[in-house]
């Protein structure tokens, strides 16, 4: 059974298809043996039926050449001697004449008649060659007168035998063919029970068969459920519950549960791999850590599993990219927010965060100071190293050195190969050339406020490039608002110092504006007196010729209070014109003023009236 069980399946099955070939040819062989078996003894059957009919034959003819008186001596010698060959191939064997039938010698039970039978031919084969030779029958044949057709007669006559002896020979062929006969019909019953025999023989045979091929497939089917079902019902049964089976056989089975085994341990290395990182270790290694003997290719789940892994690690690494960007954004807009408006403490703030949230060893910030149109530069505001805030005036003239060609071309630079000359960044151990430096413009749309400069002894990766640059658009937001906050602080301030010379001049006005409100009561008292006068001047105009010299006095003194008043007048609107708030003063100053000249007006009128009068 232990070569059964370490036997390849295929082999077995090999082994079986031969062993069943075999088997199926040897019970065809059987059966078929079997049945020519009972076919020669059928033939054996029929020839000797058909010898027993040729005795018969000549038993037959033995009786027409005595009864008859016909010559048959040479007919019935050659049916003894036919006979005497037929019961020679029947005892001893041999084919039968003009067919392919072989028979086969008899056995021993109809051997027993056969030599029986033999030995009464030879008898009856001796009687009747006896009773030839004692009666031989001479033939004359007499013919007929001639024309008569009714006669014609045999005549046969006995010679010198006595009657006794030829009826004693005719008498013992008789009785010994009756007696051959009985041999046959023994010899035919005998052979007979041989033909019953030999189906019976096949009966059994077949029968026999029949029962070893049930009983062998029922074996085989036990094998088959043994050697196969089992395992595999067992294999079935531990792979759907993820146990591995041990113990299987050295076939196809014990190589299918090795796949199995062998699968079922990637899948728990794959669990094990896919847990560890779903708890967040992406870094597992799964060939040191779970599988030793792992090659890329033979395993395509484990294989699947670390690309899978390769890419969650490189979302993760971009997730906390993102999540870096994120925070750093939030954290220096909450500076920006909290900051004061002040942009140089604003620009230190910015820069030292700056320079500790990536790592640098050196920052400084710039904003572009474009308070002379022809003198715009960038003026260091802000300037971080190793912790240590250094304090340094430095002007760099626009399109001057890499930063000055930042601020033209307003893109970011980064550079990791520079003169040594350009920056050294120095602490209390010594000083060193940087390794990289990054310089990013400070711009909204297209606008550039300022330039971000960081010098690191590593490089910066990507994303912290990124990083800046969007910071530096937050950055130059700020300064904007900061500068924009700054400009509009001196300008309250100006307005401040406005208002109060404002106030001041509005007190000068209301005391000018007094004396113009005398003034015009004044010019209206003597507009009042003068119109008085020139009544009385009308009246007196036709009876006083001398009254002429006193009108131009009086009109030389309207024209002088005239000129007076618009030279007073003059004076209010220039004030008023140069004042950029106008209150209700400046209103009721207004109405004044156009009350003046309504009286001004007036005054040109009556000037007129007099000059018409004088006339």
């Amino acid at each position: 059974m232990k070569f059964l069980r370490n036997t390849s399946l295929r082999l077995i099955g090999i082994y079986l298809l031969v062993v069943m070939f075999l088997i199926y040819f040897a019970e065809y062989y059987i059966i078929q043996y079997r049945i020519n078996v009972l076919d020669e003894v059928e033939q054996k059957l029929d020839f000797i039926r058909s010898a027993e009919i040729s005795s018969q034959q000549i038993s037959l003819m033995v009786q027409r050449h005595f009864t008859k008186k016909e010559d048959l001596s040479a007919e019935i010698e050659a049916k003894i001697v036919n006979q005497d060959h037929q019961l020679e191939i029947l005892g001893k064997g041999g084919r039968i004449d003009r067919t392919d039938v072989m028979l086969k010698p008899l056995r021993r039970l109809p051997r027993i008649s056969y030599d029986n039978l033999k030995e009464y031919w030879e008898e009856y084969k001796s009687s009747v060659r006896d009773v030839l030779t004692i009666h031989e029958i001479p033939t004359t044949t007499s013919d007929s007168p001639a024309g008569d057709s009714t006669y014609n007669a045999v005549v046969t006559q006995p010679t010198s035998i006595p009657d006794k002896a030829w009826a004693a020979a005719v008498l013992k062929e008789e009785s010994l063919s009756i007696t051959l006969s009985q041999w046959y019909d023994n010899l035919f019953n005998d052979v007979e029970k041989e033909v019953m025999q030999e189906k019976s023989s096949v009966h059994r045979w077949v029968i026999a068969i029949i029962i070893f091929d049930v009983v062998l497939l029922t074996l085989i089917f036990l094998v088959f459920e043994r050697y196969i079902l089992r395992p595999l019902n067992a294999l079935r049964i531990n792979t759907a519950n993820h146990q591995q089976t041990s113990d299987s056989p050295e076939n196809e089975i014990g190589k299918l549960s090795n796949q199995i085994n062998e699968t079922l341990e990637n899948l728990k290395d794959a669990t094990d791999f896919v847990t560890a990182i779903g708890q967040g270790n992406l870094d597992i290694d799964y060939k040191a850590t779970l599988d030793s003997g792992y090659n890329h290719g033979k395993n395509k789940l484990a294989d699947s599993l670390i690309d899978m892994q390769g890419k969650l690690k490189s979302l993760n690494e971009e997730e906390r990219r993102r999540q870096w960007a994120n925070e750093g954004l939030a954290k220096f807009v909450d500076i920006m927010r909290s900051s004061s408006d002040d942009i140089v403490t604003l620009g230190d703030k910015i820069i030292a965060a700056l320079v500790q949230y990536t790592k640098s060893n050196q920052g400084a910030l710039y904003i572009l100071n474009d308070e002379d149109e022809n003198n715009k530069h960038l003026e260091l505001v802000s300037l971080f190293a190793f912790d240590i805030k250094k304090f340094e005036t430095r002007r760099i003239k626009l399109g001057e050195g890499l930063l000055g060609q930042t601020y033209l071309e307003a893109e970011t630079n980064y550079y990791t190969n520079f003169p040594d000359e350009y920056i050294r960044i120095t602490s209390g151990l010594g000083d060193a050339n940087p390794r990289s430096i990054l310089i990013v413009p400070l711009k909204v749309d297209t606008q550039v406020y300022g330039i971000v400069e960081l010098a690191s002894f590593n490089e910066y990766a990507q994303h912290e490039i990124t990083f800046v640059e969007k910071l530096g658009e937050t950055i130059a937001s700020s300064i904007a608002s900061v500068r924009a906050a700054q400009k509009n602080k001196y300008l309250i301030e100006q307005f401040q110092s406005q208002t109060e010379q404002m106030r001041a001049q509005e007190e000068e006005m209301r005391q000018n504006m007094e004396e113009m409100q005398a003034t015009q009561e004044e010019v209206a008292r003597k507009e009042h007196g003068y119109i008085e006068r020139i009544q009385e001047l009308e009246q007196q105009l036709g009876n006083i010729s001398g009254t002429t010299g006193k009108l131009e006095e009086a009109t030389l003194t309207l024209e002088r209070k005239e000129r007076a008043l618009l030279d007073k007048i003059a004076t209010l609107e220039k004030e008023l014109a140069q004042k950029p708030v106008r209150s209700d003063d400046w209103q009721l100053a207004e109405e004044i003023a156009k009350t003046l000249k309504i009286n001004l007006e007036a005054l040109e009128i009556t000037q007129q009236e007099l000059a018409r009068k004088t006339r």
